[in-house]
């Protein structure tokens, strides 16, 4: 694959999915899907994580700016490659991110959108809530409550 050949700074390694690994400088491709336009695609996007030198993130809002990021080095380098852009498969990528996103910064007692103390950690500003959120972005989104306002729940139910 030419584009492989031409990143000689990053390793290449097949794997499940496609992956940026920024402390090895590492990307993981899908090889059974690199004959299609998607898994070319996809390929390019983990490319542009690597030539924008993307590092692991602290917020979800981050890690929601690089992946748009990394689609528009794909954009970039694919009439490179003949690889087609399809707009319709970035939009839904994108859009799982964002989804995952809200998930995980809605509030499970009031289900207000709140905010996001550091990678796992939010609070709710409406009614005092804190919960941890699991990390992986390719698993269910779990919420566990750590903490709440007592006296602020018990205002909301009278």
């Amino acid at each position: 694959m030419d584009f492989i050949k031409d990143f000689p700074q990053f390793r290449f390694k097949p794997g499940r999915f496609n992956m940026w690994s920024p402390n090895i400088q590492t990307i993981y491709y899908n090889s059974r899907r690199l004959h299609t336009d998607n898994g070319k695609m996809g390929l390019l996007h983990e490319i542009g994580h690597g030539l924008l030198q993307h590092r692991i993130y602290k917020y979800d809002m981050e890690l929601l700016r690089m992946e748009m990021e990394a689609w528009d080095a794909a954009r970039r380098l694919a009439p490179r490659y003949g690889v087609a852009i399809d707009e319709a498969h970035i939009a839904r990528t994108i859009a799982s991110y964002d989804n995952w996103l809200s998930k995980r910064a809605t509030c499970p007692d009031c289900t207000n959108f709140s905010l996001q103390k550091d990678r796992c950690n939010f609070g709710c500003f409406a009614c005092g809530s804190k919960w941890k959120v699991n990390e992986r972005k390719d698993r269910r989104v779990t919420r566990v409550v750590t903490s709440r306002f007592e006296h602020l729940l018990h205002m909301h139910q009278n």
